[in-house]
Order: structure tokens, then sequence, then C-alpha cells
């Protein structure tokens, strides 16, 4: 039995994203990825889960899921048969103070951005999307819950978000309300 958990647990690895606190947490693959967007632009810096309260990142855990890594996301997005991955990272820029927001975790505004990378299987990852924000750090990417499922960027606890759905080589963004 002992075997069959190590050999399961191991086998889920490629499909999760393991606490995301810094960029080593990442699969190599996917940190490698990572560095090179970071290094061609120094403005993009890694978000660390850690930049969510404990206590509010255990209560999005159970309402999105135990496993929610709120800033990285790995799947097959463009559907080629090949995982892709997604991260949130933080823009330089100051915080905005939303003054009609009385819930302490809404209550800032930062600037961040989302980057798609598309899976290759020979060539590893490429940039396939990026898409800059201001939204507060309780924010989340997950797969929408369609039969033919999408990456989905949302802030917790409020209406806020958009779907990324591949068309192409990239990404176009789908917000709820279009027709």
């Amino acid at each position: 039995m002992k075997i069959f958990l190590s050999v399961f647990f191991i086998s889920c690895l490629p499909f999760m994203c393991i606490a995301q606190e810094r960029v080593a947490d990442l699969e190599l693959a996917h940190a490698i990825a990572l560095e090179k967007i970071l290094s061609e632009n120094k403005d993009y810096q890694f978000l660390s889960e850690k930049s969510i309260q404990a206590d509010y990142l255990k209560f999005m855990r159970q309402g999105l899921g135990e496993s929610l890594t709120p800033y990285c996301k790995i799947a097959d997005f463009n559907r080629d048969g090949v995982l892709d991955f997604a991260l949130i990272l933080s823009k330089k820029g100051k915080p905005k103070k939303d003054e009609a927001v009385t819930s302490e975790e809404h209550s800032y505004i930062y600037p961040l951005t989302i980057v798609i990378f598309n899976g290759s299987k020979n060539d590893g990852f490429k940039k396939a999307f990026i898409e800059d924000v201001e939204e507060p750090l309780v924010c989340f990417l997950n797969l929408t819950n369609e039969k033919k499922k999408r990456l989905y960027f949302g802030v917790y606890e409020t209406d806020a978000g958009f779907i990324m759905t591949s068309v192409g080589k990239g990404y176009v963004v789908e917000y709820d309300d279009e027709p």
C-alpha cells in the first residue's frame, strides 16, 4: 500500500504546484521559463502566496480546494496534450487604497501581471500571453467548471474576473458579462 501511495503521489506531481512561496518551489522547467521572463523585464517579480494572510489563504482553500496555489496553475490550457502553466506576478508600482472597500483583504489594489506559458514537447515553455491587471492580492488562477475547461482569473469573494481562452498560439480575454 505504501508503494502504491508513493507512486500515486509522485505521478501526480506534474499536475500540482506545491506551496508557492519562492521560485525554487516551482518545477524546474517552470522556474527556468519564469526566470527568463523576470530577466527580460525588471518590472516583474515573483509573487509568493505568503502575500496573502495565512488565515485568509486557508479560507480561500476551503472555498476553492485545498490544493489551491492562488498565483500558479498548471493544466493543458490550449488542449494540445502538453501541460501549460500560468502565474500571477507582481509588477513594480505602489498599491492604491480603495476607499469604497471595507474588507481589509480587498482594500488595496496592486499592479499585477498574468503570464501564460504554453508547454512544448521538445522546447520547454514559451510565453504565450501577458496581461497587466490591478487587483487585490486575494486573486487567484483556476479552471472553469465547463467540460472544456479554460483558465480563469478571479478575485476571491467578488465577481471580478475573466476567462483566458486559447486562440491559435495565444489567448484572448473574455469577461463573464460578454455575450
